[in-house]
């Protein structure tokens, strides 16, 4: 047994007779976190697509009627260990790549390059290398995700070309009782698939207004084995996650917020970290030393009413990559390069919403962001490159329900963008973006949605691995898309079923050949179907997605994708859960399944095979031991040989490369301590 595993077994025993000694002391204690309820009440738990935003002032919007939200409730459901997790159950997103720092997200098809990623309030997207991950987020402490897919609202914030993501950190008040003051958690956890132990802790307390949040995650492991039985060099845990927060609110209700997120990965990953490697002789690995962080500050006012209803976000966020090493092909050897990416973002927002009544709203505000984007090497690339943006919006958004059935909700904003790229060569840019929405309720039980939105985009900052090789950008046209949506919905004693369409057309997107920078053209279109049951004591749903993606008219494989998006076909995902109250017992299982996909063998390569993954969960929270939480999954029961839909190179055979493929069988055990 590994030296490392020895020890964390060891400290995982240790730290579970503690939680065994404290949690008799805590029996006594009837007060119940809001956690610890929502681990035990399914009752307001439904279908995703269907859930009302608990924390989103609009969640009742037209320009909210396809979006997709996931809650405190079911993160807490699906205990997520990265982003495929907390995507878990919905086929219409898609994340491709095994690891934390491979793993890219797509909405119908459409990488999340070109959509507007936020993390409380504060722009992401900071590309780097097109081997690892653009947005590395651990989902331990995520109070809620909102997927706005295709059409976005004009304050979704710059760049929401094909929609938005809007990822939520808990706050105090989401962890603690409305009795007490001062609390806080430990879990231990253990994965047999790579003998991966994680241990996190959080501390949090608030008085007279001011609050405070700390936590800490550390994970660690050796390589996983996928179901072939094949170790996946590379893939072994080291992940270091922190994330710090303060507010203070007054008893007027104004509320002020500061945030601050750390993450950091520094390992061995294959020697191109989104696959496997290549039959040549590369070294099979090398350290990959990822880290993001970012830093936020918010005001506003708690359950403001009237016209004065302001919302002030300010942050800054970061992604690095250091790659210390490059294979030389010509000498066959490998050097020390020390490779140097690093992208940032500074950005911010003020916006006043005017709450006309309870039911109609008009926000306006003025938005900004300044990005920049830098490369170097010792070898190379001394001197270094750099690709910078800077961009101001201005925007309004109406929500209105002129009539009791009808609601409405349009907006535009103008953004005026300048560029400089790596030789000095600059671009100013003007555009306006607009976007109207329309849901109607038919009957009680049945609603009808459509949207349409035609976003500006400017010119997008590159991935800094590749600017050496740019010579000129002679032509280079600022990006704009189209994005028309429309849907169904039936909803009736727990019963949904839904359904929409979807078209997103991209014109001048940039795209990077032959040392000059151009622009190219692309296309997706698709449908997504669901349909669950909420008996409250559990739930059951299946979602499935339908998504077709050419570039210039074309069908396409993953290298002219890239940055674009993927081609996935026809996914299908499903989960039941089950609450035995008066047990204190959870049950639930997932599929995760994919159906085989031709349209890559129209560009001479193999078509993307199905699979069918299978997962199940047993939680148990002891009635007798209130603040302890049992829990054991079995993922990939099947033990399936499969890349997730959305990974790089699987249309490629194994005879040109060998895909990153996902974990085989495993089984997670998990004990969580609450104080």
């Amino acid at each position: 047994m590994p030296k490392r595993v020895r020890q964390s077994i060891l400290l995982a025993s240790t730290i579970l007779q503690s939680a065994a000694m404290a949690s008799g002391a805590f029996a006594q204690d009837v007060s119940v976190s809001p956690d610890q309820q929502d681990s035990q009440e399914l009752s307001t738990i439904t279908v995703h697509a269907t859930t009302a935003g608990q924390n989103d002032d609009h969640a009742g919007s037209a320009d909210r009627a396809q979006s997709l939200y996931i809650s405190r409730d079911d993160l807490l459901l699906t205990n997520p260990q990265n982003l495929k997790d907390v995507f878990a159950g919905e086929a219409s997103v898609t994340v491709g790549g095994a690891m934390g720092t491979t793993q890219k997200v797509y909405v119908n098809s459409i990488d999340e390059l070109n959509l507007a990623v936020t993390v409380d309030g504060v722009l992401q997207n900071n590309r780097v290398f097109h081997h690892n991950t653009t947005n590395y987020i651990d989902p331990t402490l995520l109070k809620s995700v909102r997927v706005d897919p295709g059409v976005a609202p004009a304050d979704a914030g710059p760049g929401a070309l094909a929609g938005s993501i809007v990822y939520e950190t808990v706050d105090v008040g989401d962890l603690l009782a409305p009795d007490r003051n001062l609390g806080g958690f430990t879990s231990v956890s253990f994965d047999t698939n790579g003998s991966t132990f994680t241990a996190a802790g959080s501390g949090y307390a608030r008085h007279s207004g001011a609050e405070i949040l700390g936590y800490a995650k550390y994970a660690n492991g050796d390589d996983y084995k996928a179901g072939n039985g094949n170790e996946m060099a590379g893939t072994g845990a080291d992940l270091l996650s922190l994330l710090a927060k303060g507010a203070y609110q007054s008893q007027e209700g104004h509320r002020f917020e500061f945030t601050g997120r750390h993450l950091k990965d520094d390992a061995l990953r294959p020697y191109r970290a989104n696959f496997g490697g290549l039959p040549s002789t590369e070294p099979e690995t090398r350290v990959y030393n990822i880290t993001e962080r970012s830093f936020s500050g918010s005001y506003e006012i708690d359950g403001a009413t009237g016209l004065f209803d302001p919302n002030i976000v300010i942050g800054y966020s970061e992604s690095s990559t250091k790659v210390p090493q490059f294979f030389n092909r010509r000498s066959g050897t490998s050097i020390d390069i020390g490779s140097d990416g690093n992208a940032w973002t500074f950005s911010g927002k003020i916006e006043n919403t005017f709450n006309l009544n309870e039911l109609n709203t008009i926000t306006t505000g003025v938005d900004f962001y300044s990005a920049e984007s830098t490369y170097s090497d010792d070898i190379y690339s001394p001197e270094g490159y750099k690709e910078k943006a800077n961009n101001i919006g201005f925007y309004a958004q109406a929500r209105l329900q002129p009539i009791d059935r009808l609601h409405l909700s349009f907006g535009a904003r103008g953004d005026n963008q300048n560029f400089t790229g790596v030789d000095g060569t600059d671009f100013n840019n003007f555009g306006l973006s607009g976007n109207a929405y329309a849901a109607f309720d038919i009957t009680e039980q049945i609603s009808i949605n459509a949207g349409y939105s035609n976003v500006f985009g400017g010119i997008d900052l590159e991935e800094n691995y590749i600017y050496e090789s740019i010579s000129s950008y002679e032509g280079l046209k600022p990006v704009r898309s189209q994005n028309l949506v429309a849907g169904v919905k039936f909803q009736h004693n727990g019963f949904t079923l839904s359904g929409d369409v979807f078209q997103t057309d991209f014109d001048n997107y940039r795209e990077y050949a032959s040392r000059t920078v151009f622009n190219t053209d692309f296309k997706v279109k698709g449908f997504n179907l669901g349909a669950g049951y909420n008996w409250g004591a559990g739930f059951f749903q299946v979602t499935y997605s339908n998504s077709d993606l050419k570039v210039n008219g074309s069908h396409v494989d993953s290298y002219v994708a890239s940055d674009i998006g993927a081609p996935i076909g026809q996914v299908i995902a499903a989960q039941l859960v089950h609450n035995f109250e008066e047990y204190g017992v959870t049950l639930g299982a997932s599929v995760d399944a994919a159906l085989d996909y031709d349209a890559t063998t129209d560009v001479g390569y193999q078509s993307l095979p199905g699979y069918f993954v299978a997962n199940a969960f047993a939680e148990y929270a002891p009635k007798q031991l209130a603040n302890l939480t049992l829990r054991i999954e079995a993922n990939n029961i099947f033990d399936e040989t499969y890349a997730s839909r959305g990974t790089y190179g699987v249309e490629y055979g194994t005879d040109t490369l060998t895909p990153l493929y996902e974990p085989g069988r495993s089984v997670l055990l998990k004990a969580k301590l609450k104080f």
